[in-house]
């Protein structure tokens, strides 16, 4: 993979100590790597002046341990992304991330097709057979935001978002998806639950999940659903617990 991006796609905006280095490019699974090799880039340059780094759609934002100066940061920059070896990077993760999908856990995608067993039960097949990408984090901290739903699979988001939405919903919101990592209100359609929890602020980094790695779900039964939350309560091993099953 080549360089897909000129210096004229991109622009600097210095706001004290954070630099957000902007992209003008569609946001796709490409572009997703390309920002994912640059960051890295980006923090093994400068790891000693950087306090932390994250992504968005279309951007970079690098918070700075101390004051800099935005004429000096830009020239090394743009080496850097002159540089861009996309060969000898390591590969993104697919992460296998169990989800259930029972009635008691997908109201919403009932409501959505007016209780008609059989749309439901192919939607969500069709779901479970897809793979998705992590764009960023937003909305609440650990919260993903998955790219690669098919738009002909879109759900509006509510008119009225619920007062509580469950941590571990798998939920869509237009053709995006999201997993809530605490409970919370959310407008978006809860498709299933995921009992394994994303975020754990002892560990560093607190997700090992990273922008641009895939994640494919699979389904698991109310029992065993039940078995992973009391292996969480206990803080007993679980098979799928270390870590999430990846290749």
């Amino acid at each position: 993979m080549e360089s897909m991006c000129t210096k004229q796609d991109f622009n600097f905006t210095a706001l004290g100590r954070t630099l957000i280095l902007g992209f003008s490019h569609q946001q796709d699974e490409r572009s997703l790597d390309f920002i994912r090799v640059l960051r890295t880039g980006i923090n093994k340059q400068f790891h000693q002046q950087l306090e932390d780094s994250t992504t968005t759609f279309n951007s970079i934002n690098l918070f700075f341990k101390e004051a800099f100066q935005l004429e000096q940061i830009k020239p090394e920059l743009l080496n850097i992304i002159a540089a861009l070896d996309f060969k000898n990077t390591n590969p993104t993760t697919l992460w296998k991330l169990p989800i259930c999908v029972a009635e008691d856990y997908n109201t919403d995608v009932q409501e959505f097709f007016i209780g008609d067993q059989k749309k439901v039960n192919a939607y969500i097949d069709r779901f479970l057979s897809l793979e998705f990408h992590l764009v960023f984090y937003g909305f609440l901290p650990g919260f993903p935001y998955l790219g690669g739903l098919p738009t002909a699979m879109a759900i509006p988001r509510k008119a009225t978002p619920s007062r509580l939405t469950l941590r571990g919903s798998v939920a869509i919101g237009g053709d995006q998806v999201g997993i809530y990592p605490q409970d919370s209100p959310g407008g978006w359609n809860v498709v299933g639950n995921c009992p394994i929890p994303l975020m754990d602020f002892t560990k560093t980094p607190p997700n090992p999940i990273e922008p641009a790695d895939r994640i494919q779900f699979f389904e698991i039964s109310t029992a065993e659903y039940a078995e992973f939350v009391t292996a969480l309560e206990k803080n007993t091993d679980h098979p799928y617990l270390k870590p999430f099953a990846h290749d």
